[in-house]
Order: C-alpha cells, then sequence, then structure tokens
C-alpha cells in the first residue's frame, strides 16, 4: 500500500464531532483552529496502525523526524482535507513528502550527565567509538563557547561528567531520541566489558540508581515487630580512561569501534545486539531472566534465522558451534559441548516449568561462555571477517573436519 492509499485511510477512519468529556468511548482528539479531528474506538486502533505504516513507507524520514512530530505535520498538511472529508490526490502527498524532506538535516550534539565515573586525565575528553566524554569543570570554556549565541540557556547545574552522541536529524526532538538509543547502548556496552554481575561499580546516563536504602517493617500476628534496612551503594567509580576499556586482545577496541559504523554487516549487527543482551543479562536482578538473556546472547550469534524455536537439534549446533570455537583440544571441546549442553537444559527448566533454582555458579559459567565466544569472534583471524552466520558455520564445518583420516 503506497502512502497515498494510507494517507486516505487515515481520512476515512477520522470523525469530527465533539468528543470531549465523553467516557463511552475510547478516543485521541486533534485541534486546528476550530476544527477537532478524532479517532474512535476500533477507528483509534486502525489508525494507530495507518500511522505506523504512513512513517515506515520512507526510511530517509524515519531517521530523521519522530514519530509524534511526523504525525503532527500530516494531520496539519490534510487539514482540509479531515474537515471537507475529502480524499487527498497524489500531489497532495507528494507536496507533503517534499515539504517534509525540505526540512535540512542537521548535525546535533546531545550531551547528558553520565555518573559512576572517573577520568584519571580530564583535561582531554575521552573518545570511546562515536562517544565522548568530558569532565566538565576542564572543559567548561569549551560548553560556555556552545552557549554564546543563547546567553539565556543555562546548565540546570554544574556537572561533574558529561557524554555526547552526534546525531543527524531534522530536529531537536528526533536528535535526543537518537541519542538516547545510543546512551542505553552505552551501560550495555560498558557493563558488558566489566565482565561480570557486580554492584561494585554502576556507570548510568539513562539508568542510574545511585545510592539507596531498601527498608522491611516487619510485624507477627503475636505482636512481634521488627524492621530491616540496608543501604546500597556502588563502592567506587570506574576509571574510564583506562587502557583496559579498549584492549585489542579482547575486542573492546572493536567493540568500540562497531559504535561509529554505518555500514554494519549482518553478523557484525548480530555481535553487538549479543553485547547489549549480556549487558541487560549483567544488570537483571532476577537469576532466571539473567540466565535467559545471556542464554539469548548466544542465540543471537549462532542461530540461522531469527525467531527459530530452540529445538534439540538447534542446541546441539549451539553447543558443538562454541566447543570448536573455545576449545583447543578434543578433551577441551568435549568437555565445553557438555558443560553447554547442561546449561541449557536448565534454560529449558527455566522456560517451559519455572525452574527457579539457578547457582550464581552456572549463571557466572554462561555468562563467561558468551562472553568468551564474541571475544574470540572479534580477535581471531579466522572469525573475525564473517559476515553472516552461514558463513560462520562454513568455517566450523570446515575446522571440524580437518581432523586425520581414520
Amino acid at each position: 500500500m503506497n502512502l497515498l492509499e494510507i494517507v486516505n485511510e487515515i481520512i476515512e477512519l477520522a470523525e469530527t464531532d465533539d468528543f470531549l468529556g465523553r467516557t463511552d468511548v475510547s478516543w485521541k482528539s486533534f485541534s486546528f483552529g476550530g476544527n477537532s479531528i478524532n479517532f474512535v474506538n476500533e477507528n483509534l486502533i486502525k489508525y494507530l496502525d495507518a500511522l505506523s505504516r504512513a512513517f515506515d513507507s520512507d526510511e530517509k524520514i524515519k531517521i530523521t523526524y519522530t514519530l509524534k512530530k511526523y504525525e503532527s505535520l500530516l494531520l496539519e498538511h490534510f487539514r482540509e482535507c479531515f474537515s471537507e472529508k475529502c480524499l487527498a490526490k497524489n500531489e497532495d502527498v507528494l507536496s507533503f513528502v517534499k515539504k517534509l524532506k525540505a526540512e535540512s538535516i542537521k548535525t546535533f550534539s546531545v550531551f547528558r550527565d553520565i555518573h559512576g565515573i572517573v577520568l584519571n586525565s580530564p583535561t582531554s575528553p575521552l573518545l570511546l567509538g562515536g562517544y565522548t566524554i568530558y569532565e566538565f569543570a576542564s572543559q567548561k570554556d569549551f560548553f560556555e563557547a556552545k552557549t554564546n549565541l543563547s546567553p539565556e540557556f543555562t546548565f540546570y547545574h554544574n556537572p561533574e561528567y558529561l557524554i555526547e552522541w552526534k546525531a543527524e536529524a531534522r530536529h531537536f526532538e528526533k536528535a535526543l531520541e537518537i541519542a538516547d538509543e545510543h546512551f542505553e547502548r552505552f551501560e550495555l556496552i560498558l557493563r558488558y566489558l566489566i565482565g561480570s554481575a557486580t554492584n561494585h561499580f554502576e556507570v548510568g546516563v539513562l539508568n542510574y540508581l545511585g545510592s539507596r536504602h531498601r527498608k522491611a517493617y516487619i510485624f507477627s500476628d503475636m505482636g512481634e515487630v521488627s524492621s530491616s534496612a540496608t543501604y546500597h551503594r556502588p563502592m567506587e567509580p570506574i576509571p574510564l580512561d583506562d587502557p583496559y576499556f579498549v584492549k585489542e586482545d579482547t575486542g573492546y577496541h572493536t567493540v568500540w569501534g562497531f559504535t561509529t559504523k554505518k555500514n554494519l554487516n549482518k553478523f557484525q549487527k548480530r555481535i553487538m545486539l549479543a553485547v547489549e543482551w549480556i549487558g541487560q543479562s549483567m544488570a537483571d536482578p532476577s537469576p532466571q531472566s539473567a540466565f535467559i538473556k545471556a542464554a539469548i546472547a548466544l542465540e543471537i550469534i549462532f542461530t540461522l534465522n531469527e525467531g527459530d524455536i530452540i529445538t534439540p537439534g538447534i542446541m546441539h549446533q549451539i553447543s558443538e558451534s562454541i566447543a570448536l570455537i573455545l576449545g583447543s583440544s578434543v578433551d577441551e571441546r568435549l568437555k565445553l559441548e557438555s558443560s553447554v549442553k547442561k546449561l541449557y537444559g536448565l534454560r529449558s527448566k527455566i522456560v517451559h516449568s519455572g525452574n527457579k533454582d539457578i547457582s550464581q555458579a552456572d549463571y557466572k559459567t554462561l555468562l563467561e561462555i558468551a562472553r568468551s565466544v564474541i571475544i574470540k569472534i572479534l580477535t581471531s583471524d579466522k572469525l573475525n571477517s564473517v559476515d553472516s552466520v552461514k558463513d560462520l558455520y562454513t568455517i566450523l564445518k570446515k575446522i571440524k573436519y580437518s581432523g586425520d583420516a581414520i
């Protein structure tokens, strides 16, 4: 369905009655002057679906406008069609698209506070892939220069550290939306690099908890009273400019490099997605959920088709592949394959029977296997140029059958 058909579908779904104060219907209303455009009950659901399809119809518009901005511009552009209940013409749609694309694409520098870090050499900004981290006090002149043209602009406070992402968009809100997606990714990458689930450190841009109290109040039916209070806080900030975070022999430098590339191949995209799932796993307080997320990271790397159900055959394929990648001898590979199969047995019990008996040792083993697989893929000369899961399996098959003849 082309954009003209979708726009006319939206026009036909709209009503112009006054629904203000109505509680017997579900509705969403837009007002233009004295006119009100409404989508009611099941038409509201159909409208939201049609709007999403319209937004998806042009990738160059989608990546530079927010859905909310696109919605307001679309309804405003076709206001006359809504009020007169007439269908739009092809030239109306063409002028709408032309108008949106006429707005220039700009590069926005988006800054947010970053917590839980320290820079040992703060006088120069720290570059980590597409991210730049500043100590505010050391770079105050840099930030003041940015606000010279807007003297009324002030920082809400004097932040200690700021992180920057440059986003290409057509308006401020889209730039912030894009940057926040990357700030979320930054948190997950950093958890992956730290390498273990720990409360010792906590680095956050959008999801920083910091110091907090946990209190409980307990009363028995015999009149007994008690309380419990614990204090949780990260023990120390992470020295973010430590060479550890950009080591090449662990692939960390490569992971940061992927954040700047716009043309990642399909397998590199999978690697980054697996990194993010590992980061989510390490941040998850539920042992069962954390275990499943670590398993998902492996499945992203090894399943040929997205959405495949993990059958015994796929489980065997994953186990064997991990053994071939990480093991350096026959005995090591047999032990690894057996260990992964055992861990996937636990995954199956969590998913299918709600098993909650997950030990820290089992979780840490699965987490370390997932991280080690990524590190090996990124640092091995045989694997670091893989561009698809199929390509990976071709290489592993050659390794598997490269033994001596019987």
